[in-house]
C-alpha cells in the first residue's frame, strides 16, 4: 500500500494506481478530491492536514511532494513498514527563491529531512535548485529513504 500526502489532483497517486499499487491519497481541497475519486485504485480520503494525520495504517511508500507539515514527521515516522521507502521533495528556504512558498513554516531548513529521518537508511538526498514549470528557480531537497528493522 502507497500514501499520497498532500496528492493535489493525483498525479503521483495515477502513476502508481495505473501500475497495480493500491493507493491511498490525502487531500483537502474539493477540487482535488473530485480528481481523486476519478482515478481507478485511488482510495481519495478527506483529512485537513493542518490537524494531522489520524490514519491507523501503515504504508510500503509514503510520498510527499511540494507540501511541508512538519507535524506529520512523527505519523511518517511510524506509519512506513520496514524495509518501506519514503520518497519526499519540497520547498528548501533560500533567499533567492523566486516561487517558493514565503511562509517560513512551509520551507525546510537545510538538511532538516537528513536529521528527521536520521534512522533511516538515505537512498539519495540532494538540495538544488531547479526551474519550475512556471520558469522560476527555487532550492528544492529529495529524499528517497528505507526503513531498515
Amino acid at each position: 500500500d502507497v500514501l499520497d500526502i498532500a496528492a493535489g489532483l493525483g498525479r503521483h497517486s495515477r502513476i502508481l494506481a495505473e501500475r497495480g499499487y493500491s493507493v491511498d491519497a490525502i487531500e483537502y481541497s474539493d477540487i482535488a478530491l473530485e480528481s481523486l475519486r476519478e482515478i481507478p485504485g485511488v482510495n481519495a480520503i478527506e483529512i485537513d492536514l493542518e490537524n494531522g494525520c489520524n490514519l491507523e495504517k501503515s504504508y510500503d511508500a509514503i510520498l510527499c511532494f511540494n507540501y511541508l507539515n512538519r507535524n506529520l514527521y512523527n505519523f511518517m515516522l511510524n506509519h512506513i513498514n520496514n524495509d518501506g521507502i519514503i520518497l519526499f521533495e519540497t520547498f528548501v528556504f533560500d533567499e533567492e527563491n523566486e516561487c517558493a512558498p514565503k511562509n517560513p513554516n512551509y520551507l525546510l531548513k537545510k538538511n532538516e529531512l537528513l536529521k528527521v529521518f536520521s534512522s533511516f537508511y538515505i537512498l539519495e538526498y540532494k538540495e538544488s535548485n531547479v526551474i519550475k514549470q512556471n520558469g522560476q528557480k527555487a532550492l528544492m531537497a529529495s529524499m528517497a529513504a528505507i526503513k531498515y528493522s
